[in-house]
């Protein structure tokens, strides 16, 4: 007479026993996610154009991709001028829409443009930063309330010329 536990157990048994024809159908499985990469500025769909479609179908273009929507978003949240970075961002993309129809000039692309925008995001941070301590001369705080303001705006004190040090 079985039990309820020598019934559970043998079930389990067959269970943790992977069949060949299941293990063929996961690496099935998975070489299908491997060929279809995605990416992360757009969804890879059958209406996708040429170059889109060669991102989708190249992990290292994908992974390009990747880096490049971080750049993008870097410099969004530092940016001056939004309107303009938009404007960019438009004009380049549809350059790469109508011009690249093959992966060197779809990878020349991503390299190019992760490039600029991680300039963009240099001279960014760095106009907002001279905009801050702009700020401070003109409110023409003493040196210890300016270095107050720095370190609560996460500012080095020790890059910054005060009064004190002059």
């Amino acid at each position: 007479m079985f039990t309820f536990n020598t019934v559970f157990s043998r079930a389990f048994q067959r269970l943790a026993k992977p069949s060949a024809l299941l293990s063929i159908g996961m690496l099935a499985a998975g070489a299908t996610l491997v060929a279809d990469a995605s990416a992360a500025s757009f969804k890879c769909t059958a209406k996708s154009s040429a170059s889109e479609k060669i991102v989708c179908q190249d992990p290292a273009l994908s992974a390009l991709d990747d880096r490049l929507a971080a750049s993008w978003h870097r410099a969004k949240d530092t940016t001056i001028d939004p309107a303009a970075l938009e404007a960019a961002r438009t004009q380049q993309w549809l350059w790469r829409q109508h011009h690249c129809t093959d992966e060197a000039c779809v990878k020349s692309w991503y390299d190019r443009r992760i490039v600029e925008l991680d300039a963009d995001y240099e001279q960014a941070k760095q106009a907002r930063h001279d905009a801050f301590e702009a700020s401070l001369t003109a409110q023409k705080l003493v040196p210890s309330a300016a270095d107050a303001v720095r370190k609560m705006k996460d500012t080095p004190v020790a890059k910054t010329t005060t009064a004190s040090t002059q």
